[in-house]
């Protein structure tokens, strides 16, 4: 595996169109939600075990009074040591694949506590489906075995996302980071860049999204 794998969300080239959330659902072939109008962009209004991926937009005011509109990106990141595999009691419920690093769910998860899953995730993302499987992001792992982008990536208009050898990564991570903050943004940052494979550079301080589902 050498490093595998990452991706990095620019949330600054972001336009919250969702062309990820619709391509993750086309590529793995996720059912619908129902869903309803409740006064904002976002939708659904959580992740669920058909819905991997969802761009979540906050509102904050700065202190000094202009808005910031911020978007970002809820899915899992892919932790280099998963606290969901560490919470497992089944060999093989949870894997990583060797190639990409990618944090996988199997059938076995099945015969795992959902809740200590759940709890275990620093970004709230399993979530079960009906027939008792725990469900989240694969970063397309079968894509990538194949030379192809994340479904995410390829979808993305704007470059927002990009996808390549950690290290690759990483390094583009940090000089995107020097634009960004020689361009009005010197607070800017990349989140836990050391321990999770979806690297998200954020403009505004990170109080200004929603980072996960028990922040929302």
């Amino acid at each position: 595996m050498a490093n595998g794998k990452s991706y990095l969300c620019d949330t600054t080239k972001c336009i919250a169109c969702r062309s990820c959330q619709v391509a993750c659902k086309q590529w793995n072939e996720l059912d619908t939600l129902h869903t309803s109008n409740r006064g904002t962009y976002e939708n659904p209004h959580d992740l669920a075990w058909c819905c991997w991926t969802l761009i979540r937009f906050k509102e904050t005011e700065r202190p000094d009074g202009t808005l910031a509109w911020d978007f970002l990106r809820n899915s899992c990141r892919h932790c280099m040591d998963a606290p969901c595999k560490q919470a497992t009691e089944h060999e093989g419920s949870i894997t990583i694949d060797a190639e990409t690093g990618a944090v996988i769910f199997n059938e076995g998860t099945k015969d795992e506590s959902y809740s200590k899953i759940r709890l275990a995730c620093p970004f709230d993302n399993p979530r079960q489906g009906p027939d008792g499987q725990l469900y989240k992001c694969v970063m397309c792992y079968d894509r990538v075995h194949n030379g192809e982008l994340p479904a995410c990536v390829k979808a993305c208009p704007t470059d927002a996302l990009t996808f390549g050898d950690r290290d690759v990564i990483l390094a583009a991570a940090e000089a995107r980071l020097e634009e960004v903050k020689a361009d009005g943004f010197p607070n800017a940052t990349i989140l836990d860049k050391r321990d999770v494979r979806l690297l998200l550079l954020l403009a505004d301080p990170a109080s200004y999204y929603v980072l996960n589902t028990r922040d929302g």
